[in-house]
């Protein structure tokens, strides 16, 4: 079976979040460090997790004037650590676009509707949820931007606009429990619609616990 989580290190511990990543790596695609366990371990830590073999989505959801955009993934570029990293659609093409010029080997994801977000009507959008996500998708593949990040309910749609996009869906939850999430799937659920470009982004619901007990039932569930 193809290995399509990334474990998104919810930590603000660098030695748990390492502890972690070593006991499940063989299990999982990657790791997702959000802004949190970023602010805490930095470059330095950035290389640690790179020296565990492991592939890095740095999840900074970028959203600045373009200059300022394109700089700051450039510098995230010369790290040589980072394998994804993530910015907001949202920005527009101009901002994208220059993102995507300064990339280099990294690839950048575009983050879509949240998987929080049920309705757009309190940020003042009008569009349904499906209209937006259409809008921001078409603005990603416009600049060149290597994938997404959206609800797996989301993927059909996806799909539709782009073959070749790698989509990349948080929200994996299982049983009652969203947590602060509202547009949710089960990972047996996620594993039936998904293609090889598609990967799950799963933290809680792992590390909450006994994370090697935790993976097993979860890719279990899909088989």
């Amino acid at each position: 079976m193809k290995k399509n989580i990334f474990l998104a290190l919810d930590y603000n511990s660098l030695e748990q979040a390492l502890n972690v990543t070593k006991k499940i790596k063989e299990e999982i695609a990657g790791i997702k460090i959000g802004t949190e366990l970023y602010t805490i371990c930095g470059n330095e830590g950035l290389k640690k997790f790179k020296d565990l073999g492991v592939e890095i989505f740095l999840d900074l959801k970028l959203h600045d004037i373009p200059n300022q955009v394109k700089k700051t993934v450039a510098a995230i570029s010369s790290l040589n650590s980072v394998k994804y990293l993530t910015i907001h659609t949202s920005g527009n093409y101009e901002m994208l676009k220059a993102a995507s010029e300064s990339a280099g080997l990294i690839q950048l994801l575009g983050v879509t509707v949240l998987t929080s977000q049920s309705d757009l009507k309190g940020v003042g959008i009008k569009n349904s949820v499906e209209e937006q996500i259409r809008i921001l998708v078409n603005l990603a593949l416009r600049a060149n931007i290597s994938g997404v990040i959206a609800s797996a309910n989301d993927i059909s749609l996806i799909r539709s606009l782009s073959k070749k996009l790698q989509i990349f869906c948080p929200g994996i939850r299982s049983g009652d429990n969203k947590q602060d999430q509202k547009r949710v799937m089960s990972y047996s659920n996620f594993s039936k619609i998904a293609d090889d470009k598609c990967f799950a982004v799963i933290g809680r619901p792992i590390i909450e616990g006994d994370p090697v007990q935790n993976i097993k039932k979860i890719i279990q569930s899909a088989q």
